[in-house]
């Protein structure tokens, strides 16, 4: 059992195109939204609680079936899932601004920046998915068991604790509902990268003009820090790379702290408020 700390951040649910949405909000400083990867951002998100030591206010929308967000019948495909996230920009102010995305997320948010380049002014992309190389294959981290599975995503497999664990003092329909949305996270992110998360974005990439950093666990067993090269040689505009020591692929879970003085560095050089 995990406690949670709820005490650095707060939550709203916002209306978007017939659907609710969780946002949460976290920290002060320079405006900045936040994108999760495979397990979303649950309350007491280790990047939500390091954002006020960053001097970061941080917006973290949680797409369709993720930490609460209500299911979409409409994420038919991953066009669906890019012209939803469009609309979140908009309604919770995000559009035009800079965007820190992980994983499945950092994909998503890519493959916007390709048919709306305003909707970034900057991306930090944290390993993200969406190309493929047959000879180093991304690992389907949906193709073994929730321990495995666990192991995967963070180089410390405690760093998911309140994801994978049960709350302290949840009991009854509480503990049932969190259940819930913990299944339907996996399922979500399972239907973003299921059979593999290579929808074409190589096809398109060469339109992505956002000035774009990229962050990489050295330890990524999901997808190999190889996988930074391609992005750095693929995307039109790649201004930094860093490389994070003992974290995984999900390194913003592994390393919160770091990640989130990597970005407040990345905006703070390039005056983006």
């Amino acid at each position: 059992m995990t406690a949670v700390d709820l005490t650095t951040s707060t939550s709203s649910r916002i209306d978007v195109g017939g659907s609710e949405v969780v946002v949460h909000f976290a920290g002060s400083g320079t405006a900045v939204g936040y994108l999760h990867g495979m397990v979303g951002t649950p309350p007491g998100s280790p990047i939500l609680s390091a954002a006020g030591d960053a001097s970061l206010a941080i917006t973290a929308p949680c797409l369709p079936g993720f930490s609460g967000s209500e299911p979409s019948t409409l994420t038919r495909n991953v066009h669906d899932w890019v012209f939803h996230l469009s609309s979140v920009l908009d309604a919770t102010g995000l559009t035009g601004g800079p965007l820190v995305a992980s994983s499945v997320g950092a994909m998503v948010a890519l493959e916007l920046a390709a048919v709306r380049p305003e909707a970034f002014s900057r991306l930090i992309l944290l390993a993200p998915l969406g190309l493929w190389d047959d000879a180093d294959p991304v690992i389907d981290a949906y193709a073994t068991t929730l321990s495995v599975q666990r192991r995967l995503l963070t180089k410390d497999p405690t760093a998911t604790a309140i994801f994978f664990d049960d709350p302290e003092g949840l009991t009854g329909d509480d503990l049932v509902e969190y259940g819930v949305a913990r299944y339907q996270t996996r399922t979500s992110a399972a239907s973003l990268v299921w059979p593999i998360p290579d929808h074409g974005l190589s096809d398109r990439i060469h339109r992505i003009t956002t000035p774009v950093t990229l962050v990489w666990g050295a330890d990524d067993q999901i997808a190999p820090i190889s996988y930074l090269d391609r992005w750095a040689s693929a995307l039109p505009n790649v201004v930094a790379t860093h490389t994070v020591a003992d974290a995984g692929h999900l390194v913003d879970w592994d390393q919160p702290a770091e990640v989130a003085a990597l970005v407040a560095a990345d905006l703070g050089s390039n005056d983006v408020k």
